[in-house]
Protein backbone atom coordinates (compact mmCIF):
# COMPACT_ATOMS: atom_id res chain seq x y z
CA UNK A 1 0.00 0.00 0.00
CA UNK A 2 2.91 2.36 0.98
CA UNK A 3 4.72 1.54 -2.78
CA UNK A 4 1.35 2.57 -4.37
CA UNK A 5 0.96 6.03 -2.31
CA UNK A 6 4.72 6.49 -3.31
CA UNK A 7 4.15 6.18 -7.12
CA UNK A 8 1.25 7.76 -7.38
CA UNK A 9 2.57 11.18 -5.24
CA UNK A 10 5.62 10.82 -8.31
CA UNK A 11 3.27 10.81 -11.10
CA UNK A 12 1.66 14.08 -9.46
CA UNK A 13 5.02 16.04 -8.99
CA UNK A 14 5.87 15.08 -12.60
CA UNK A 15 2.50 16.24 -13.72
CA UNK A 16 2.25 19.71 -12.08
CA UNK A 17 6.12 20.49 -13.14
CA UNK A 18 5.15 19.92 -16.68
CA UNK A 19 2.04 22.48 -16.63
CA UNK A 20 4.23 25.16 -15.03
CA UNK A 21 6.73 24.75 -17.50
CA UNK A 22 4.56 25.05 -20.66
CA UNK A 23 2.89 27.64 -19.16
CA UNK A 24 6.24 29.38 -19.02
CA UNK A 25 6.85 28.76 -22.35
CA UNK A 26 4.06 30.21 -23.52
CA UNK A 27 3.91 33.24 -21.77
CA UNK A 28 7.82 33.94 -23.11
CA UNK A 29 6.84 33.36 -26.49
CA UNK A 30 4.11 35.31 -26.26
CA UNK A 31 5.51 38.32 -24.87
CA UNK A 32 8.39 38.27 -27.65
CA UNK A 33 6.04 37.97 -30.28
CA UNK A 34 3.93 41.08 -28.63
CA UNK A 35 7.57 42.75 -28.46
CA UNK A 36 8.99 41.75 -31.92
CA UNK A 37 4.85 43.08 -33.42
CA UNK A 38 5.59 46.48 -31.44
CA UNK A 39 9.01 47.29 -32.92
CA UNK A 40 7.98 46.41 -36.83
CA UNK A 41 4.94 48.42 -36.06
CA UNK A 42 7.31 51.39 -34.96
CA UNK A 43 9.58 50.85 -37.96
CA UNK A 44 6.78 50.52 -40.35
CA UNK A 45 5.52 54.22 -38.81
CA UNK A 46 8.86 55.68 -39.10
CA UNK A 47 9.56 54.22 -42.38
CA UNK A 48 5.97 55.64 -43.47
CA UNK A 49 6.80 59.14 -41.60
CA UNK A 50 10.12 59.60 -43.23
CA UNK A 51 8.56 58.99 -46.82
CA UNK A 52 5.67 61.02 -46.37
CA UNK A 53 7.89 63.41 -45.18
CA UNK A 54 10.28 63.00 -48.16
CA UNK A 55 8.05 63.74 -50.80
CA UNK A 56 6.08 66.58 -48.43
CA UNK A 57 9.69 68.69 -48.53
CA UNK A 58 10.40 67.95 -52.63
CA UNK A 59 7.04 66.51 -54.45
CA UNK A 60 7.91 66.65 -57.52
CA UNK A 61 10.53 64.36 -56.97
CA UNK A 62 8.20 61.72 -57.39
CA UNK A 63 6.49 63.11 -60.41
CA UNK A 64 7.53 60.97 -63.17
CA UNK A 65 8.49 57.70 -60.68
CA UNK A 66 6.47 55.36 -62.79
CA UNK A 67 7.85 56.45 -65.75
CA UNK A 68 10.88 55.46 -68.16
CA UNK A 69 12.81 57.22 -70.58
CA UNK A 70 15.48 56.04 -73.07
CA UNK A 71 17.93 58.30 -74.42
CA UNK A 72 20.60 57.08 -77.02
CA UNK A 73 23.29 57.97 -79.77
CA UNK A 74 26.01 60.51 -80.07
CA UNK A 75 28.89 60.04 -77.36
CA UNK A 76 29.65 63.52 -78.14
CA UNK A 77 26.69 64.43 -76.27
CA UNK A 78 26.82 61.40 -74.01
CA UNK A 79 28.83 63.07 -70.58
CA UNK A 80 26.48 66.30 -70.67
CA UNK A 81 23.24 63.27 -71.20
CA UNK A 82 23.97 61.53 -68.21
CA UNK A 83 24.33 64.77 -66.46
CA UNK A 84 21.04 65.79 -67.50
CA UNK A 85 19.58 62.90 -66.42
CA UNK A 86 21.17 62.53 -62.81
CA UNK A 87 19.72 66.28 -62.49
CA UNK A 88 16.11 65.59 -63.97
CA UNK A 89 15.71 62.53 -62.09
CA UNK A 90 16.84 63.83 -59.02
CA UNK A 91 14.31 67.00 -58.83
CA UNK A 92 11.06 65.19 -60.97
CA UNK A 93 11.72 61.39 -60.61
CA UNK A 94 11.27 59.13 -63.36
CA UNK A 95 14.09 56.48 -64.91
CA UNK A 96 16.41 57.82 -67.93
CA UNK A 97 18.75 55.24 -69.28
CA UNK A 98 21.13 56.91 -71.54
CA UNK A 99 23.07 54.65 -74.45
CA UNK A 100 25.87 55.50 -76.58
CA UNK A 101 27.05 54.01 -79.64
CA UNK A 102 27.30 57.09 -81.80
CA UNK A 103 24.69 59.50 -84.05
CA UNK A 104 23.99 56.94 -86.49
CA UNK A 105 23.47 54.11 -83.71
CA UNK A 106 20.60 57.03 -82.24
CA UNK A 107 18.68 57.37 -85.29
CA UNK A 108 18.35 54.07 -86.26
CA UNK A 109 17.14 53.54 -82.83
CA UNK A 110 14.55 56.02 -83.05
CA UNK A 111 13.63 54.36 -86.25
CA UNK A 112 13.43 50.74 -85.56
CA UNK A 113 11.49 52.17 -82.26
CA UNK A 114 14.36 50.65 -80.09
CA UNK A 115 14.63 54.62 -78.14
CA UNK A 116 12.47 57.03 -77.06
CA UNK A 117 14.96 60.01 -77.88
CA UNK A 118 17.97 60.24 -80.23
CA UNK A 119 21.40 62.40 -79.58
CA UNK A 120 23.07 63.44 -82.88
CA UNK A 121 26.61 65.34 -83.25
CA UNK A 122 24.58 65.73 -87.03
CA UNK A 123 21.89 66.74 -88.81
CA UNK A 124 19.45 63.48 -90.28
CA UNK A 125 20.19 62.37 -93.65
CA UNK A 126 17.67 62.59 -96.13
CA UNK A 127 17.89 58.44 -96.11
CA UNK A 128 17.23 58.34 -92.73
CA UNK A 129 14.47 61.06 -92.86
CA UNK A 130 12.70 59.02 -95.59
CA UNK A 131 13.31 55.71 -93.17
CA UNK A 132 11.38 57.76 -90.51
CA UNK A 133 8.36 58.95 -93.01
CA UNK A 134 8.24 55.27 -94.12
CA UNK A 135 7.55 54.02 -90.59
CA UNK A 136 5.01 56.89 -89.82
CA UNK A 137 7.22 58.39 -87.28
CA UNK A 138 6.29 61.88 -86.76
CA UNK A 139 10.05 63.85 -86.69
CA UNK A 140 10.49 65.91 -84.26
CA UNK A 141 14.17 68.01 -84.27
CA UNK A 142 15.59 70.00 -81.12
CA UNK A 143 18.82 72.11 -81.36
CA UNK A 144 20.45 71.96 -77.93
CA UNK A 145 23.81 72.79 -77.89
CA UNK A 146 26.43 74.08 -80.18
CA UNK A 147 29.83 72.18 -79.60
CA UNK A 148 32.81 72.92 -81.45
CA UNK A 149 35.41 70.74 -83.09
CA UNK A 150 38.84 70.85 -81.47
CA UNK A 151 42.04 68.95 -83.34
CA UNK A 152 44.40 67.98 -81.09
CA UNK A 153 48.12 66.88 -81.47
CA UNK A 154 50.57 64.69 -79.61
CA UNK A 155 52.51 66.54 -77.13
CA UNK A 156 55.46 66.57 -78.54
CA UNK A 157 54.27 67.68 -81.91
CA UNK A 158 55.64 71.06 -82.42
CA UNK A 159 52.98 72.34 -85.03
CA UNK A 160 50.28 74.78 -83.55
CA UNK A 161 47.82 75.75 -86.58
CA UNK A 162 46.62 74.45 -89.78
CA UNK A 163 44.58 75.17 -92.55
CA UNK A 164 41.39 73.55 -93.63
CA UNK A 165 43.65 72.49 -96.89
CA UNK A 166 45.86 70.93 -94.80
CA UNK A 167 43.74 68.82 -92.56
CA UNK A 168 42.03 67.69 -95.90
CA UNK A 169 45.11 66.33 -97.11
CA UNK A 170 46.10 64.99 -93.50
CA UNK A 171 43.49 63.10 -93.56
CA UNK A 172 42.74 62.08 -97.28
CA UNK A 173 46.69 60.74 -96.64
CA UNK A 174 48.26 63.36 -99.06
CA UNK A 175 50.34 65.02 -96.48
CA UNK A 176 52.56 61.81 -94.32
CA UNK A 177 55.02 63.60 -92.69
CA UNK A 178 54.97 66.55 -89.90
CA UNK A 179 57.99 68.38 -92.05
CA UNK A 180 55.29 69.07 -94.63
CA UNK A 181 52.89 71.12 -92.15
CA UNK A 182 56.41 72.61 -90.63
CA UNK A 183 57.07 69.97 -87.88
CA UNK A 184 59.75 67.32 -87.66
CA UNK A 185 61.05 65.01 -89.68
CA UNK A 186 58.65 62.45 -88.38
CA UNK A 187 55.14 60.23 -89.80
CA UNK A 188 51.83 61.80 -89.15
CA UNK A 189 49.82 59.11 -87.45
CA UNK A 190 45.77 60.87 -87.93
CA UNK A 191 43.63 59.56 -85.35
CA UNK A 192 39.45 59.52 -86.86
CA UNK A 193 36.21 58.46 -85.47
CA UNK A 194 34.69 55.77 -86.51
CA UNK A 195 31.79 55.60 -88.99
CA UNK A 196 29.01 55.73 -86.64
CA UNK A 197 29.71 58.51 -85.18
CA UNK A 198 28.24 62.01 -86.17
CA UNK A 199 31.79 64.02 -85.70
CA UNK A 200 32.89 61.29 -88.74
CA UNK A 201 30.20 62.57 -91.20
CA UNK A 202 30.83 66.35 -90.21
CA UNK A 203 34.26 65.90 -89.83
CA UNK A 204 34.20 64.35 -93.69
CA UNK A 205 32.03 66.83 -94.97
CA UNK A 206 33.34 69.84 -93.60
CA UNK A 207 36.93 69.05 -93.91
CA UNK A 208 38.17 65.67 -95.68
CA UNK A 209 35.62 66.93 -98.29
CA UNK A 210 36.04 70.83 -97.88
CA UNK A 211 32.26 71.46 -98.06
CA UNK A 212 31.84 70.09 -101.26
CA UNK A 213 29.14 68.26 -101.59
CA UNK A 214 29.93 66.72 -104.79
CA UNK A 215 33.06 65.65 -103.53
CA UNK A 216 33.81 61.61 -103.16
CA UNK A 217 37.15 61.80 -101.30
CA UNK A 218 37.40 59.66 -98.19
CA UNK A 219 39.11 59.01 -95.62
CA UNK A 220 42.37 57.45 -95.66
CA UNK A 221 42.41 53.88 -94.80
CA UNK A 222 45.54 54.33 -92.79
CA UNK A 223 43.80 56.49 -90.45
CA UNK A 224 43.20 54.89 -86.84
CA UNK A 225 39.48 54.93 -86.39
CA UNK A 226 38.03 54.98 -82.54
CA UNK A 227 34.66 54.80 -81.41
CA UNK A 228 34.42 57.70 -78.86
CA UNK A 229 36.35 61.35 -78.26
CA UNK A 230 37.50 59.53 -74.91
CA UNK A 231 39.48 56.71 -76.84
CA UNK A 232 40.98 59.84 -79.07
CA UNK A 233 42.00 61.47 -76.46
CA UNK A 234 43.87 58.61 -74.67
CA UNK A 235 45.76 57.86 -77.80
CA UNK A 236 46.85 61.14 -78.76
CA UNK A 237 47.76 61.68 -75.26
CA UNK A 238 49.15 58.47 -74.53
CA UNK A 239 51.55 58.41 -77.67
CA UNK A 240 53.98 60.48 -79.92
CA UNK A 241 53.07 62.23 -83.37
CA UNK A 242 49.28 61.86 -83.32
CA UNK A 243 46.79 64.10 -84.44
CA UNK A 244 42.87 63.74 -84.17
CA UNK A 245 39.80 65.69 -83.36
CA UNK A 246 36.98 65.63 -80.37
CA UNK A 247 34.31 67.82 -79.01
CA UNK A 248 35.05 70.90 -77.30
CA UNK A 249 33.69 69.55 -74.02
CA UNK A 250 36.24 66.68 -74.30
CA UNK A 251 39.37 69.48 -73.99
CA UNK A 252 38.62 69.75 -70.22
CA UNK A 253 38.89 66.26 -69.68
CA UNK A 254 42.20 66.07 -71.36
CA UNK A 255 43.75 68.58 -69.71
CA UNK A 256 47.75 68.64 -70.85
CA UNK A 257 48.12 65.77 -71.88
CA UNK A 258 47.45 66.85 -75.41
CA UNK A 259 47.99 70.52 -77.22
CA UNK A 260 44.64 71.75 -79.23
CA UNK A 261 46.14 73.86 -82.07
CA UNK A 262 44.45 77.20 -83.60
CA UNK A 263 42.46 76.34 -87.17
CA UNK A 264 41.88 78.74 -90.25
CA UNK A 265 40.27 78.08 -93.19
CA UNK A 266 42.43 79.22 -95.66
CA UNK A 267 46.30 80.49 -95.72
CA UNK A 268 45.09 84.57 -95.29
CA UNK A 269 42.09 83.72 -92.72
CA UNK A 270 43.49 84.77 -89.23
CA UNK A 271 43.90 81.11 -86.90
CA UNK A 272 41.16 80.58 -83.90
CA UNK A 273 41.72 78.12 -80.82
CA UNK A 274 38.98 76.77 -79.84
CA UNK A 275 36.60 77.34 -76.55
CA UNK A 276 33.83 78.06 -75.48
CA UNK A 277 33.81 81.95 -76.25
CA UNK A 278 35.08 81.39 -79.81
CA UNK A 279 32.53 79.09 -81.12
CA UNK A 280 29.72 81.46 -79.06
CA UNK A 281 30.94 84.47 -81.24
CA UNK A 282 31.13 81.94 -84.32
CA UNK A 283 34.43 82.76 -84.98
CA UNK A 284 36.13 79.50 -84.65
CA UNK A 285 35.41 77.69 -88.22
CA UNK A 286 34.92 74.07 -86.88
CA UNK A 287 31.71 74.10 -84.80
CA UNK A 288 28.16 72.96 -85.35
CA UNK A 289 24.88 72.34 -83.41
CA UNK A 290 23.91 69.31 -81.60
CA UNK A 291 20.35 67.30 -81.85
CA UNK A 292 17.79 65.88 -79.87
CA UNK A 293 15.25 63.67 -82.50
CA UNK A 294 12.21 62.11 -81.18
CA UNK A 295 8.77 60.75 -82.62
CA UNK A 296 6.17 63.05 -82.02
CA UNK A 297 3.56 60.71 -81.85
CA UNK A 298 4.94 58.79 -78.91
CA UNK A 299 6.04 61.49 -77.16
CA UNK A 300 5.51 60.68 -73.30
CA UNK A 301 5.24 63.23 -70.49
CA UNK A 302 8.61 62.18 -69.61
CA UNK A 303 10.16 62.76 -72.79
CA UNK A 304 8.91 66.41 -73.38
CA UNK A 305 9.87 67.25 -69.65
CA UNK A 306 13.00 66.01 -70.28
CA UNK A 307 13.27 68.04 -73.44
CA UNK A 308 11.74 71.10 -71.52
CA UNK A 309 14.53 70.68 -69.18
CA UNK A 310 17.56 70.59 -71.90
CA UNK A 311 16.76 73.46 -73.12
CA UNK A 312 15.47 75.77 -69.53
CA UNK A 313 18.23 77.78 -68.05
CA UNK A 314 19.26 74.70 -65.39
CA UNK A 315 19.53 72.40 -68.16
CA UNK A 316 22.03 74.68 -70.49
CA UNK A 317 23.99 75.78 -67.27
CA UNK A 318 24.78 71.77 -67.68
CA UNK A 319 25.75 72.19 -70.88
CA UNK A 320 27.85 74.61 -70.16
CA UNK A 321 29.73 73.16 -67.55
CA UNK A 322 30.65 70.21 -69.22
CA UNK A 323 32.11 72.64 -72.39
CA UNK A 324 29.52 73.25 -74.39
CA UNK A 325 27.96 76.31 -75.39
CA UNK A 326 24.18 77.18 -74.81
CA UNK A 327 21.59 77.78 -77.73
CA UNK A 328 19.75 80.30 -75.72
Amino acid sequence: MKVKWLKFLVIAVVFILTVTLSIGCKTAVTTETTAAAAVAETTATQETDTSKASDETNPASSKFNDQELVVSGSTTLLEVANAWAEDFMAKFGGSITVNGGGSGVGITSLIDGTTDLANASRPMKDSEKQGAASKGIDLKEYIVLWDGIAVIVSKNVNVNEFTFDQLSKIYKGEITNWKDVGGADAEIIAAARDSSSGTYEYFLESIVRLGNKESQDEYSDKCLFLQTNADIVAQIGGNENIIGYVGLGYLKAAGDTVNAVKIKKDSSSSAVSPSVETVKDRSYPISRELYVYADGNKMTELAQAYLDFILSADGQQIGIDVGFVPVK
